[in-house]
């Protein structure tokens, strides 16, 4: 029985997650080619073709643990890979040139690639990990691996930001607004966030909802308030908000609760400004969600950039295997991260990372230990 299947997508890790959809983790690749853009169809882009078929899980043989078991590892090994330079054939970037000085670029190229980081910016990063590298040895200098490159070259893109833990030495409280598109999660991040401020840093926290668009939003935060026993209000208006932030001001910090709403809808969105960019010092926080492809993560950040963010917060990691499109939101929209939620569970499911912790998250190394699977970086 032939279970061969061709998927076509526009770009390797596209193609990769399709495969991997259909087929499992431990899918095999046949072959990969770049199809060229007909020249009849001059503003179509190439796609990438990908044949492949379901491979097996076993568990390991007496032969594997036995005498000859790292003979079997060594072949395993060499398979992966091989089919790590199946996965990058199809890349232009120079790559060829690359994998000839570097060999073992070809599965760091693919670990990136593997965790949603664009093909642009997975080779960018080998490229001047590379680039270091060599410089180093013709300077004489210590060399570590490829890898140590490739993750400092990483690190060098990526920021971290604790926006929450300044305490209220000014006699006004810190007042932080959370905005972004519809669903992806802000009114649980704020009550994630406020369970860690008031019950383990035992901060004074306050709650403030200007959602007046989606049922029950109100409710929804009064209820995460009432079990916390924390004061919240509701602001229609931007005076009511004003008032809300007076009755508030022997609270540590205010968090403010927007309503969710496209990017695309400029008339909101200009609302939502006049509101929140006042004369009260708001800092904005961009939610965004892990599981949204970085096309739209990308308009949306330019649609917010209207209300002036401060950092980023990405939403629902535990959704989605492909974390590296953050890498990719973070470098080309220069902000930092300050939060991370990974479940529905309050207020467990909130990190606030440091650049280890995200880059880690970043790179997938947290979801591979979870699942136990192989991971390129260990």
């Amino acid at each position: 029985m032939n279970n061969r299947r061709i998927f076509k997508a526009r770009n390797i890790q596209e193609a990769m997650s399709k495969v991997k959809a259909a087929f499992g983790p431990d899918a095999m690749i046949i072959s990969t080619r770049k199809i060229p853009k007909s020249p009849r169809q001059p503003y179509s882009k190439d796609i990438i073709e990908v044949e492949a078929k379901p491979g097996t899980s076993k568990g390991k043989s007496g032969a594997e643990t036995g005498a000859n078991g790292s003979e079997i590892r060594s072949l395993k090994d060499e398979l992966v890979s091989i089919k790590d330079m199946i996965s990058v054939a199809g890349m232009g970037y120079g790559m060829h040139n690359i994998i000839c000085n570097q060999f073992g670029s070809v599965g760091l190229l693919a670990a990136l690639l593997r965790s949603g980081i664009s093909e642009k910016k997975a080779y960018s990063i080998v490229h001047k990990a590379c680039y270091s590298m060599e410089r180093d040895q013709k300077q004489g200098l210590e060399v570590t691996s490829l890898k140590k490159y490739v993750i400092k070259e990483c690190v060098r893109w990526i920021d971290a930001k604790n926006n929450f833990r300044r305490d209220n030495n000014s006699g006004v409280p810190h007042v932080a607004a959370f905005a972004g598109p519809t669903g992806v999660g802000k009114t649980t991040t704020i009550a994630k966030l406020a369970a860690h401020l008031s019950l383990r840093k035992k901060k004074r926290v306050g709650l403030i909802s200007i959602d007046n668009y989606r049922v029950g939003a109100f409710e929804q935060l009064k209820s995460y308030a009432s079990i916390m026993g924390l004061y919240c209000m509701q602001a229609y208006s931007k005076d009511d908000l004003v008032c809300a932030l007076g009755r508030m001001k022997a609270m540590d910090i205010v968090l403010v609760d927007t309503a969710g709403h496209s990017h695309y809808d400029k008339e909101r969105m200009d609302e939502l400004s006049q509101v929140i960019n006042g004369d009260y010092n708001i800092s904005v926080h961009l939610v965004l969600s892990a599981t949204t492809d970085f096309i739209n993560m990308k308009e949306a950040t330019k649609a917010f950039s209207v209300l002036k963010p401060d950092t980023y917060v990405f939403t629902k990691i535990d959704e989605t295997k492909m974390c590296g499109k953050i890498l990719d939101q973070v470098s080309e929209f220069k902000l930092p991260v300050s939060l991370i939620t990974n479940g529905q569970k309050v207020p467990e499911d909130l990190i606030i990372p440091d650049k280890k912790r995200l880059l880690s998250i970043i790179l997938g190394k947290e979801q591979e230990a979870q699942s136990e699977g192989p991971s390129r970086w260990t």
